[in-house]
């Protein structure tokens, strides 16, 4: 396998991306993946920000919905400036060297740029000194991501040798640009109010991006032998394979497949925020209103997939001398380097689909430092979040017309696995299919309108989430020993809209001859709203001891909540007439609820420097387990079913399982100043962290850290940096 691609989440502290939460000066920023709380890190520039916080062991006064910890992005306050204006400027370029193992598409495409710009200055305005401060970033990049891989299907068995019965490669090539303008206002009004306006414009653009694949696949069957050696049924295998070399037979299940994908995205982000700091003796207020939305379209500029078979190829697949680049050889059958061979199976599928999260907040907090000979002070605040979650779907797809007239193979398609080995099915791009959403020849194709009338209903569904919350806090420091310990308070309220089936759909004949009438009758009468809302509090402590002036002990205890996936809470109902089934998603899931404690020593080195430990567990409750027994379907026309699947089982999501997570991590930082010359710029930072995990996940199965699809027991960074005046490496 040869794949690069980019970072499109956090995992912290072993938990996946969406059971972690990603701020903006402490808001929530609308997602480009609207029906998942994951927020996708690709679609945003870091340029734009002055710092990243890290909160792993939540407070009162922040949101404590992410399991795993939250990442605050803290945008620049050009107030805190000591010189007047600020001007900054780079210039880079990402390159794939030629020397490097590059697929095709990514070697004619080497080079790509990444600029920022960045002005700050101070102003005296309105009778005022350094009082305004105003901030403008800009950013563009070119990211490009390529790469090949192999995935082969074994004979499901203990005995050896297993013949291979699909072998499938995939070349990958996507160039992800993203173009971002960041301006912030910051205004003192008087010695002790401050205000700030701050807006992002994001965009993110995908235009293109494209899959190749080319599989070699046949049926799961060995064939027998006659007295004469010849092979006779319907057996697909010759019966002489052996670990590394398959043989198939010239039969229609045995099939040389190629399909290209392409599609482009377009996400775009948009966010404001305005505030304002009070600072009034030993009172002290502060307040923001903030608004996003994130808008992905996926579709933009047409494209789709299209795949071809060519059936009854006989092939030999030998991975004698490279597991990875076998030698393949055609036996029989026509000849599957022509085009004119190939007929699609399936349809020619145009994607144009669209996405809306838009999230609305406001929160105010209050701090009032008491008048004790200790520091100590009360702080309290409320906050009211809604965010909105909806998909629309006008995607088409087209069935073939038949016919004889070839489909066009495109020469420049080179593949990596064509490259290693010579095996080169001919290739070529739906987008040279379809424009404007439409196919170039329409005689080629008849639309499936039954398809795009029901899409209007299968995929339009929305999701409305309303979070209030409150809490209340105390926090000081009594010589060497620092204290903050609070409770906060959250009240979730849904609101889901789906469309699901009629138990019974429309016949072929009458999706043909009415489409849209049919879809109408299979959907339109079946709209469900579901609402639900909970109420929970999170209490939480914190102590930090100086032991020296340079060796600090931490100690916490915390708790906080991870919601379901919004696709989780939206209707969506899959009947099984013959198990008499029903698997439905469930709007009423309650969040996972994490307990977790926190004990770590730091050391800090002089003039700049860090080491630390640090040991924390983690138990986690109600953890969202599938297919879990919902009893049994009521009778009569209210039983949440117009009266449908009477006795049927449900099958559906449940908060039913639990986990615990334990974890060491090591942490080093320094600047080696007192190195002498050129040397007293470098810097190192080191991390490690292991994790151990166990819990009943499934619902009932018992698992351990290996066992636990994607959990990440180790992981470890290096860095080493080092400047000399305006170059740094």
């Amino acid at each position: 396998m040869l794949f690069r691609s980019n970072v499109t989440g956090l995992i912290i502290r072993g938990q996946g991306a969406a059971n972690n939460r990603i701020t903006v000066d402490g808001d929530l920023l609308a997602s480009t993946a609207s029906l998942s709380r994951q927020f996708q890190t690709h679609s945003m520039t870091g340029a734009m920000f002055e710092q990243l916080e890290v909160i792993k062991g939540h407070t009162p006064d922040k949101s404590a919905d992410s399991v795993g910890g939250t990442v605050n992005l803290v945008t620049r306050s050009p107030l805190s400036m000591r010189e007047k204006r600020r001007v900054a400027y780079s210039f880079a370029t990402r390159w794939a060297p030629s020397f490097t193992d590059q697929v095709k598409l990514r070697r004619d495409h080497p080079a790509h740029p990444l600029l920022n710009l960045s002005y700050q200055e101070v102003f005296d305005a309105f009778g005022g000194s350094r009082n305004l401060g105003v901030a403008v970033n800009t950013f563009y990049s070119e990211n490009a991501a390529g790469g090949f891989r192999t995935i082969r299907d074994f004979q499901n068995t203990t005995s050896q040798p297993a013949y291979l019965y699909t072998w499938a490669n995939q070349d990958f090539f996507n160039n992800r640009k993203q173009a971002s303008v960041n301006a912030k206002v910051d205004y003192r009004l008087t010695p002790v109010t401050r205000l700030s306006f701050n807006a992002i414009y994001n965009d993110a653009f995908e235009p293109f991006n494209r899959l190749y694949e080319v599989t070699a696949l046949t049926a799961q069957s060995v064939a027998t032998l006659d007295a004469a050696g010849n092979p006779t049924g319907t057996g697909a295998i010759l019966p002489n394979f052996t670990g590394t070399v398959t043989q198939a037979r010239g039969l229609a299940a045995s099939i040389v497949r190629v399909n290209e994908t392409m599609y482009s995205f377009l996400n775009r982000t948009r966010a404001v925020s305005v505030g304002g700091v009070h600072e009034l003796s030993a009172l002290r207020v502060d307040w923001t209103a903030s608004w996003s939305r994130a808008t992905p379209h996926l579709g933009v500029g047409g494209g789709g997939t299209l795949t071809l078979d060519l059936p009854g190829v006989g092939w030999r697949l030998d991975r004698t001398a490279s597991d990875l680049y076998p030698a393949f050889t055609q036996t029989e059958g026509p000849d599957y380097r022509n085009i004119a061979n190939y007929r699609p199976n399936g349809q020619l599928n145009a994607r144009n689909s669209s996405r809306l999260s838009e999230v609305t907040g406001l929160r105010a907090d209050a701090a009032y430092t008491l008048p004790l000979e200790l520091k100590a002070a009360l702080k309290a605040g409320f906050s009211r979040r809604e965010q909105t979650s909806g998909v629309s779907n006008r995607d088409r797809r087209w069935n073939y017309a038949g016919g004889t007239r070839p489909f066009a193979a495109d020469p420049s398609i080179v593949t990596w696995m064509s490259e290693r080995t010579g095996y080169a099915p001919p290739m070529f791009e739906t987008a040279a299919l379809i424009r404007d959403y439409a196919p170039v020849d329409a005689a080629l194709w008849t639309e499936d309108n039954y398809f795009r009338e029901s899409q209007q209903f299968i995929n339009t569904r929305e999701l409305t989430e309303r979070v209030t919350a409150g809490y209340a806090m105390t926090q000081g420091r009594a010589g060497a020993l620092g204290f903050l310990a609070g409770v906060r308070q959250e009240r979730t309220e849904v609101d889901a809209f789906g469309y699901v089936r009629a138990r019974v759909l429309s016949t072929a004949a009458q999706q043909t001859s009415d489409p849209a009438g049919s879809a109408r009758r299979d959907y339109a009468n079946n709209g469900r709203r579901i609402r639900r809302d909970y109420t929970d509090a999170f209490p939480s402590a914190h102590l930090t001891y100086d032991v020296t002036r340079a060796l600090k002990a931490r100690l916490s205890w915390s708790t906080s909540f991870g919601r379901a996936q919004p696709s989780n809470l939206l209707p969506n109902e899959t009947p099984n007439e013959t198990a008499q089934t029903l698997t439905i998603n469930n709007p009423g899931l309650k969040p996972q609820y994490a307990r977790e404690w926190d004990a770590a020593l730091e050391y800090y080195f002089e003039p700049v420097g860090l080491l630390s430990v640090g040991w924390f567990r983690k138990e986690i409750r109600d953890y969202i387990v599938g297919g879990i027994d919902g009893g049994r379907v009521g009778t009569g026309n209210d039983n949440g079913y117009n009266g449908d699947y009477a006795g049927f089982q449900i099958l559906q999501s449940a908060n039913a399982g639990s986990a615990t997570v334990n974890g060491w991590e090591l942490s080093y930082q320094q600047q080696f100043t007192f190195l002498p010359g050129l040397l007293r710029t470098l810097g190192l930072s080191a991390n490690y962290t292991r994790l151990q995990t166990h819990g009943v996940f499934a619902g009932t199965t018992y698992l351990t850290t290996d066992q636990v699809a994607g959990f990440i027991p180790e992981t470890a960074n290096l860095n080493l940096s080092w400047r000399y005046r305006a170059l740094e490496i």
